[in-house]
This record gives C-alpha cells, sequence and structure tokens, in this order.
C-alpha cells in the first residue's frame, strides 16, 4: 500500500492575539474622531469600516477589487490582515499609528503592546 503523500509549506507565523488587540483602540480612535465621505455626505463610520479604507491604503490600492451589489450598488472587497504574518502585521500596525499621527488622531496609551 502506497504511503500518503504528506505537503509541509513553509510559511512565516500568522500574526498573534496581542498583534492583532493592538489594532482596536487605533481603529475606535478613527472611527470616535473622524468623519469620511459616504455618497457625498460626511459620516461617522465604525472601526471596521476605517478597517477597510485603512488596509486599502496600507496596501497602496490605486485599483481596489470592487464588485456589483446583489441589489444594485458597489461594494469595495476588504483586504484581510488575518492573513498577514507577524512581520506584515508590524508593518501594519507601524503604519497604522504613523498614519494616525499624520491625521491628528489621538490614540490612548496601550501598555505592554508588543507589535512583533
Amino acid at each position: 500500500m502506497p504511503s500518503p503523500t504528506v505537503h509541509c509549506p513553509i510559511c512565516e507565523e500568522r500574526r498573534n492575539a496581542g498583534q492583532n488587540a493592538a489594532q482596536w483602540p487605533v481603529l475606535e480612535a478613527w472611527a470616535k474622531q473622524k468623519q469620511w465621505p459616504i455618497n457625498g455626505i460626511m459620516t461617522w463610520l465604525t472601526d471596521e469600516e476605517w478597517k477597510d479604507i485603512l488596509t486599502a491604503a496600507f496596501e497602496g490600492d490605486t485599483n481596489p477589487r470592487i464588485a456589483p451589489g446583489l441589489n444594485g450598488g458597489m461594494v469595495m472587497l476588504g483586504r484581510r490582515t488575518s492573513r498577514y504574518g507577524k512581520k506584515r502585521f508590524g508593518e501594519w500596525l507601524d503604519w497604522l499609528h504613523a498614519a494616525s499621527h499624520h491625521a491628528g488622531i489621538k490614540i490612548p496609551a496601550q501598555e505592554g503592546v508588543a507589535y512583533g
């Protein structure tokens, strides 16, 4: 009987729970402090919506993936930071803090946060 073929891909370790937790206070700060134009009207966005916008900017998306909605309209397909490795997620957190500073967003202090 032939032995089964086993594939063991080598890939970077995924982000950890501490890294994931570190992004949410920053995204919540954006949601509380900055409005964004939606359909031409300045609107308060959720932290999840800010994550979509900021992740697209981080990845340099000038041609985002947009799909037609089932009932009309358009839907921007977001990026998934859950697929980032630890190094890329650390870069995302560094970029997120720099973008926050540049936009004048005040971020609450986070004790004991490790990005890597």
